[in-house]
C-alpha cells in the first residue's frame, strides 16, 4: 500500500513533528512534507499552539516556488502531502488545514494517524474526500502515537501523560540514610533531565522533597543540552515558556519561604494541591486521581514527576505513572540508604508492576533506562 517513497516521507514529517516538542503543548506535535515528482517542494512543522499549523508552514514554501516560477499551480494536482496527523477540519485559533490543502490544489495526501480529537475525529479526511483528494491513512501510525503520546493521553483518558524520574544507585537507593543525595548521577544524566524538563507541561513534586531540597524545579536554559536550544532555534515563531510547577502539599505544611513558592512568577508559576483545593482520600491525602483531573483540566498534557519514594510509590500504586526513566549511577549505597519507591507490600506475584524497557543509554557514566509501565490486569 505504501512505497519506499512514502516511507520515507512520513519519517521526515515525523522527524519534522519533533521539532515542536518543547513548544506546542497543549497542541499535538505534527509535520508535513509536500513532494512533486519524488522531490520534496515544500515541507514544515507545527511550532507553537495558536500559531500556523505544521500543512500551512508547508504550502508556504510550495507558494515561494510559484511564485518565483519556479513551480505552476496546476502541476500541484499531481503532488502529495505526508501529514503524521489527520489535517484538521475546523476553526480554532487558525483555519482549517483541510480547506487549505484543497485550495492549494494538492492531489494526495497521505496520513500517519486519525486525529481522535472530537472537533476533528474523521471530518478531516471526509473533507478532503469529498473535494477529490485522494488520501491514504495509518502510513507509521505507531510512531505517530508514541511522538503524540501526551497529546493522545489527554483527548483519549481525559488525563495527562505522567512520567516519573529516578536517579539511584545500582542497588536502587536515592540517598543516604542521612538525606544526602548530592549527587549520585554526574552532570550529564542532569542536564538530560533538563531536557526532559523542557518536554513537559508540568513538574510535579511533593511537599517533603521542597522542605528537604527547597528546590525551583524549573527548565534552566543555561544547562540544557545543546540539541534543546538548537531544536528551539528551529521554530522562529515559538516561544518557550517554563512548565507549571504543582505541588502535592495534603498537611498544608508549606509557604513563601520555599523558592518554589515565593519566586514564583506568571512566566514561571506554581500550584499547591492542598486539603483546600483537592479532594482527600481515605488516608487523608490529596486524592491523586483528583489532582491529574484538575490538571488536565488546566489543558496539562504531560506531567514530569521529580519527587520522593513516598509520592512515586502513591502514583504508581494509583496506576497513574505511565513510564519511568531511570538513571543508574555505577555506585552502591548500602541497605540502610534511601529505597526509590515505597510501594504496598505485595503477597502474589500477580500483583506485580512491570516495566518493558524500550530504550538504555549511557549518558556520560550513568545508565538511563526508558520503560513503560505495565499494570497488573484485575
Amino acid at each position: 500500500m505504501f512505497s519506499a517513497f512514502d516511507h520515507a516521507m512520513m519519517s521526515q514529517a515525523l522527524r519534522l513533528a519533533k521539532l515542536g516538542q518543547y513548544t506546542v503543548a497543549p497542541n499535538p506535535l505534527v509535520g508535513c512534507v509536500i513532494t512533486l515528482d519524488g522531490q520534496i517542494i515544500g515541507q514544515g512543522q507545527h511550532q507553537q499552539a495558536g500559531s500556523a499549523h505544521a500543512e500551512v508552514h508547508a504550502l508556504a514554501k510550495v507558494d515561494e516556488l510559484v511564485q518565483k516560477g519556479e513551480l505552476q499551480r496546476a502541476q500541484l494536482a499531481y503532488a502529495c502531502a505526508y501529514v503524521t496527523l489527520e489535517p484538521c477540519s475546523h476553526t480554532g485559533r487558525t483555519g482549517p488545514c483541510a480547506d487549505a490543502l484543497i485550495k492549494a490544489g494538492i492531489g494526495q495526501v497521505i496520513i500517519a494517524m486519525q486525529d481522535p480529537f472530537e472537533q476533528v475525529a474523521g471530518r478531516g479526511i471526509a473533507k478532503l474526500e469529498a473535494a477529490g483528494v485522494k488520501v491514504k491513512v495509518g502510513l507509521l501510525e505507531a510512531e505517530a502515537r508514541v511522538i503524540n503520546r501526551h497529546f493522545l493521553s489527554i483527548v483519549e483518558r481525559q488525563r495527562p501523560f505522567v512520567t516519573a524520574k529516578l536517579a539511584t544507585s545500582l542497588d536502587g537507593k536515592i540517598a543516604l540514610a542521612n538525606g544526602v543525595s548530592q549527587w549520585i548521577t554526574l552532570a550529564p544524566a542532569r542536564q538530560d533531565v533538563q531536557r526532559h524538563r523542557a518536554q513537559h507541561a508540568c513538574i510535579l513534586t511533593g511537599s517533603q522533597t521542597v522542605i528537604h531540597d527547597d528546590p525551583q524545579l524549573n527548565v534552566r536554559l543555561a544547562d540544557a543540552p545543546p540539541d534543546l536550544i538548537q531544536t528551539l532555534a528551529l521554530n522562529p515563531v515559538a516561544q518557550f515558556s517554563q512548565p507549571l510547577r504543582a505541588i502535592i502539599d495534603s498537611h498544608n505544611v508549606l509557604d513563601e519561604k520555599y523558592q518554589i513558592i515565593g519566586k514564583a512568577t506568571p512566566s514561571s508559576p506554581t500550584h499547591v494541591f492542598n486539603a483546600t483545593n483537592t479532594q482527600l482520600s481515605a488516608n487523608g491525602k490529596c486524592d491523586l486521581h483528583d489532582v491529574m483531573t484538575q490538571l488536565a483540566q488546566r489543558q496539562i498534557s504531560s506531567v514530569w514527576v521529580e519527587a520522593g519514594a513516598g509520592l512515586v510509590g502513591a502514583l504508581l500504586t494509583a496506576q497513574l505513572v505511565d513510564e519511568l526513566i531511570i538513571y543508574q549511577a555505577p555506585m552502591l549505597l548500602g541497605d540502610a540508604a534511601k529505597d526509590a519507591i515505597h510501594l504496598p507490600t505485595l503477597t502474589a506475584m500477580t500483583q506485580r508492576i512491570e516495566l518493558d524497557i524500550t530504550d538504555t543509554r549511557m549518558i556520560g557514566r550513568d545508565i538511563k533506562h526508558t520503560c513503560n509501565v505495565i499494570y497488573p490486569k484485575g
